[in-house]
């Protein structure tokens, strides 16, 4: 089943986050995947070793957008939480160079799908957001890949899926 959303006809859509820590200095990327009917069909996480925050989130929505096409997703919609991501788009200039080669094969791919990127709130990001940091916790850069969403998860896809807030609060 496919359904529009801002006009889009859409498949499958993905969140994904990439998040660092500087002491120590550890990075990992996230994303889950949803079909039309915002049921999740799948999760991700990697942990990157040491790398900075803009290379998590590259490689958080490279990882989506080739898992997308293996699976044969020809309705994509990624959803980043980085403003940067969004201008790599625009801009082969914001791509670190260790990224390019891979980053360019990602560009080919999404030529071949309705594809669309789109920004997403932090706030609206929270799956994703709490998969990239399952990822700071692992000791191994493989790909770990779940048909489901782990428990870690529940509550914020719940809350999703109702279309509930999710606030983050901060004490001063």
């Amino acid at each position: 089943m496919n359904v529009k959303k801002n006009n889009f006809l859409i498949s499958f859509e993905a969140n994904t986050d990439g998040s660092a820590t500087k002491n120590p200095n550890r990075a990992a990327a996230g994303g889950i995947f949803r079909n039309s009917d915002s049921l999740c069909v799948g999760c991700f996480t990697q942990y990157l070793r040491e790398q900075n925050a803009l290379y998590a989130e590259l490689v958080a929505a490279m990882t989506a957008i080739e898992i997308a096409h293996i699976n044969g997703f020809s309705n994509f919609w990624l959803e980043t939480d980085s403003q940067l991501v969004i201008l790599a788009f625009k801009s082969l200039s914001v791509v670190p160079w260790v990224l390019r080669n891979r980053w360019l094969n990602c560009l080919g791919r999404i030529r071949h799908m309705s594809f669309v990127v789109s920004h997403i709130y932090r706030e609206g990001n929270a799956c994703a957001d709490n998969l990239a940091n399952v990822g700071l916790a692992l000791n191994s850069a493989n790909l770990f890949w779940s048909d489901d969403f782990p428990d870690s998860i529940r509550e914020e896809y719940n809350r999703n899926r109702l279309g509930m807030p999710n606030f983050r609060f901060t004490t001063f």
